[in-house]
């Protein structure tokens, strides 16, 4: 069982991915911004195995998220997850840039989030 944070401000999907992560084993704590990551509540001191998080949100940028995450736990896991793009920008390749350990393409099966994960937390 992994301590997995997965941030999304969409309420319905991440409830969703929560749930079937939960039922796969996994302590999975919810976020709807990359805040919790960038400006931790005081005296926060929480280690996931496994960070989830989007890229296009409206109130924090994923991608700043990755970097604070790298910066805070250099050794934990990111996957970055993001169904659109900026300015033209591919945010998934920059997400791999900056860090992340894998990413998703939105909309994915529950089986492609299910096989990331793993290989996310299994991978030297």
């Amino acid at each position: 069982m992994a301590k997995i944070l997965l941030i999304d401000d969409e309420d319905n999907l991440r409830e969703f991915i929560a749930l079937a992560l939960n039922y796969h084993g996994h302590q999975v704590t919810e976020a709807r911004s990359g805040r919790i990551i960038t400006n931790p509540p005081e005296g926060a001191t929480v280690i996931y195995d496994l960070i989830i998080t989007d890229l296009i949100m409206p109130d924090s940028d994923g991608l700043e998220t990755i970097v604070a995450a790298r910066k805070a736990h250099p050794a934990g896991k990111i996957i970055a997850i993001s169904g659109g793009s900026r300015a033209g920008h591919d945010c998934l390749r920059e997400a791999r840039l900056l860090g992340a350990d894998a990413t998703l393409d939105k909309p994915f099966s529950t089986a492609d989030l299910f096989r990331t994960v793993e290989q996310t937390l299994h991978a030297a």
